[in-house]
Order: structure tokens, then C-alpha cells, then sequence
């Protein structure tokens, strides 16, 4: 059986644990493979999936970010500027002190609440 991908779309580690999760629980699959890839997301993904889509929007939004970045910052959730600055290297402009600043309290936001 040939498997073909219909549909392509980047998302949050949140969201794709959402996703694995409901899947595994419809289909009953218990596969190795899904396992590990579910126990990584576990551990790794740190906000809820509704969460995490929102915070890549308002990202996306207030600052201008692509996808993909905003993606990664969500999923890595930096606490410092510096960390931060990293993860916006592949932008195409520069941020002000202001920016991290503002970015970094929206990421400490969604993860207190």
C-alpha cells in the first residue's frame, strides 16, 4: 500500500501530541515508533496545544515573525534574550531591546497560565 501525504501544515509539538494522542486513541495503535515520538512530546512541549497556536499567531502578529520561527520559539520557549535572539537569527530584520523584552513576557505568560 502506496501512502501519500494530502495535506501539509507546520505546527507546535503541542499541537502535534494533541493530534498523536487522539489518533492512537481512535486506532488503538501501539506501535514503537508512535510511543517514542509520544513520550518526547510529553516531556518536551510546554504549554497546551491551544496555547501554543495562539502564541504563534500573536508572535506572528505583533512582531512580525514567520511561521516557522514562531514555531520554534513556541516549542523551545527561551527564557532569556539572549536564547531568544538565537532562535530569530533567521529573520530578516532586527529586533530592539523592547521586542525580546515584550516577547519574552508573552512567552512567560502563557506558561503561568
Amino acid at each position: 500500500m502506496v501512502k501519500r501525504i494530502i495535506n501539509s501544515e507546520d505546527i507546535t509539538m503541542a499541537e502535534a501530541l494533541r493530534i498523536l494522542e487522539e489518533k492512537v486513541v481512535r486506532s488503538g495503535v501501539n506501535e514503537e515508533i508512535v510511543n517514542n515520538t509520544l513520550d518526547y512530546l510529553r516531556k518536551f512541549s510546554k504549554v497546551d496545544p491551544d496555547k501554543a497556536r495562539e502564541l504563534v499567531s500573536e508572535l506572528m502578529k505583533r512582531f512580525g515573525l514567520a511561521r516557522l520561527t514562531a514555531i520554534q520559539i513556541v516549542n523551545i520557549l527561551p527564557r532569556t534574550g539572549e536564547e531568544l535572539r538565537m532562535l530569530l537569527g533567521s529573520e530578516k530584520r532586527e529586533f530592539s531591546d523592547k521586542d525580546i523584552e515584550e516577547m519574552l513576557n508573552l512567552l512567560r505568560s502563557a506558561v503561568k497560565s
